[in-house]
């Protein structure tokens, strides 16, 4: 309805438009014949005589629809010419706005009884108007204003013409609402009965707040029109979302009970939302943590390049996952295995970070324990055989690199044996842990010191400068091992020795088992020479 207003309210303004634009035309031709007469009177110098104008403006008033005709003159001009006839001075402020501004002056007047439309079209003097130079016989300016016409035209016929349209258009209107009014009401009859069950089933979803009590809208048994085919598509849409519905609160479940911490945080990296699992973690409530960034966890174990290349990570392939060491609310630390991933908008811009998590702090211990016990002795807390084996195969192979020699050396303690069997394994036991301690502290950090078991131990050398260099951290070991030992409880010291062989790569082999094979001979000759000295590999060749 009020389109059709608004359609015929456009159509009668157009239309009013159109009519007092075609009466403004008129009002123009008028004036125009007005001054052509004006100026012909002037060629012909007939202008002076007053009869004549008069005479002009009675048959140029007697035109159609013309109900008022009249000259202006401006005062240049009565200076010049004399004050003129009464009919032709400024008689009110129109006349005078048109003289003034130079522009045509319109005015509508719609009295009931006679309608009209009145124009004021000023003349501007001009050297050449209409083959007329305005200043052969006015001594003025150009583009002055020497008059004005004022013409008034009867627009009762145009008028009367609006309202007829106007009555004819509200009248098709009145009867086209009533049209539709009584097909709408038809039409609602029609379909209220589908309708009103749509609306109890939304009214039913909507009081529960789920969609879980959705039971699907029956259908009259071919009904296919729009209402049909709408309560089908709700049926469908409901079926979904009621799905989705239980998918959500599935995951919504799974979130709330999930073991793992759960961190939702914006696009600037603030946490919007945590699960339980987070707070159990951390030791940080949820109103505590939402709004600030996950670094107030960082325990500053970590620098600046780690967590520029996760960030790196992240934000270019969309997803990181490894492990952080961060910080307790109580100030403990702890190690979580996290997975970041990244949800985007569209348009590709970051709309959530997901950070899951799990605290691994206590599988660390227990890793780094098993680790340790399989590379390191029980008792002496050396490197073990296996340890051993693999830093003797990586110092080889850097050796090749780099070709700095590598020394290996092969410790027996002498002696040994005859106090273990005397004063028991544990004085054995604490003597072994003693002679560790002692060997470590004859070496450089770099060196790696063994334990292979019973009383045999290893020195590995990496990267030294020659046999001499290997030679003397023997020497200083079997002066350390000659020292007595003295055990808790016993003021009495026990003496033991220790015999050393020396090996060299690639001097004298360039294979571990070949470097090994060689300090084992070389550890016997000491030994068959007497104890309590070392033996290089490199004198039994001689």
């Amino acid at each position: 309805m009020v389109v059709f207003i608004f359609a015929q309210l456009c159509v009668m303004n157009h239309l009013r438009d159109e009519l007092l634009g075609e009466a403004k035309r008129r009002a123009a031709v008028s004036a125009d014949g007005i001054i052509n007469g004006m100026n012909m009177l002037m060629v012909t110098g007939m202008i002076s005589a007053p009869s004549n104008r008069r005479l002009l403006i009675k048959k140029m008033g007697a035109s159609e629809d013309v109900k008022d005709l009249r000259i202006i003159r401006a005062k240049q001009v009565q200076d010049q010419f004399g004050v003129g006839l009464p009919e032709e001075q400024i008689k009110d402020e129109m006349d005078r706005r048109a003289i003034v501004s130079k522009q045509v002056q319109f005015q509508l007047t719609e009295d009931s009884g006679s309608p009209t439309l009145r124009a004021v079209i000023p003349f501007i003097v001009s050297t050449n108007f209409r083959g007329t130079n305005c200043l052969a016989c006015h001594h003025v300016e150009v583009g002055s204003v020497n008059g004005a016409a004022s013409i008034t035209i009867d627009m009762t016929d145009d008028l009367k013409a609006i309202r007829r349209t106007q009555y004819m258009l509200w009248t098709g209107q009145v009867a086209l609402q009533i049209m539709l009014f009584f097909s709408i009401t038809w039409l609602i009859r029609r379909f209220m009965q589908p309708i009103n069950r749509l609306q109890t089933a939304m009214e039913t979803m909507q009081r529960s707040g789920s969609m879980e009590p959705f039971v699907p809208i029956e259908l009259e048994k071919g009904a296919r029109d729009e209402i049909g085919k709408l309560a089908d598509a709700f049926n469908k849409m409901s079926l979904e979302l009621s799905d989705s519905e239980k998918s959500m609160k599935l995951a919504a479940l799974i979130y709330q009970s999930s073991a793992d911490a759960v961190v939702v945080t914006d696009e600037n990296n603030r946490i919007v939302d945590v699960n339980p699992a987070f707070t159990r973690i951390t030791g940080y409530q949820r109103d505590e943590a939402i709004g600030q960034d996950p670094s107030i966890m960082k325990s500053g174990l970590h620098d600046k390049e780690f967590y520029r290349q996760m960030w790196q990570e992240i934000l270019e392939h969309g997803h990181w996952n490894g492990e952080i060491w961060d910080r307790h609310k109580d100030g403990g630390i702890f190690v979580k295995s996290i997975d970041i991933v990244v949800l985007r908008h569209p348009n590709g811009n970051v709309y959530r970070y997901i950070a899951q998590f799990t605290d691994i702090t206590e599988k660390k211990e227990k890793d780094d324990l098993i680790q340790h016990q399989a590379n390191y002795d029980a008792l002496t807390n050396l490197p073990n055989r296996r340890l051993y084996y693999d830093r003797l195969g990586q110092a080889i192979k850097m050796a090749h690199r780099t070709n700095f020699p590598v020394a290996l050396l092969f410790i027996d303690l002498d002696h040994f044996k005859e106090i273990n069997d005397n004063l028991g394994h544990a004085i054995g036991d604490t003597l072994l842990m003693e002679a560790a301690v002692r060997i470590n502290g004859c070496v450089r950090e770099a060196d790696t010191v063994s334990r292979l078991g019973g009383d045999e131990f290893t020195v590995l050398l990496p990267e030294i400068g020659d046999e001499a260099q290997a030679q003397r951290i023997a020497h200083k070991i079997i002066e350390e091992m000659a020292r007595p030992f003295f055990f808790s409880g016993e003021q009495t010291g026990y003496n033991i020795s220790a015999s050393i062989g020396i090996s060299i790569y690639p001097d004298d082999a360039t294979t571990l088992e070949g470097l090994q094979r060689c300090a084992d001979k070389a550890m016997y000759a000491s030994k068959s020479d007497g104890r309590n000295r070392f033996k290089c590999y490199s004198e039994l060749k001689v």
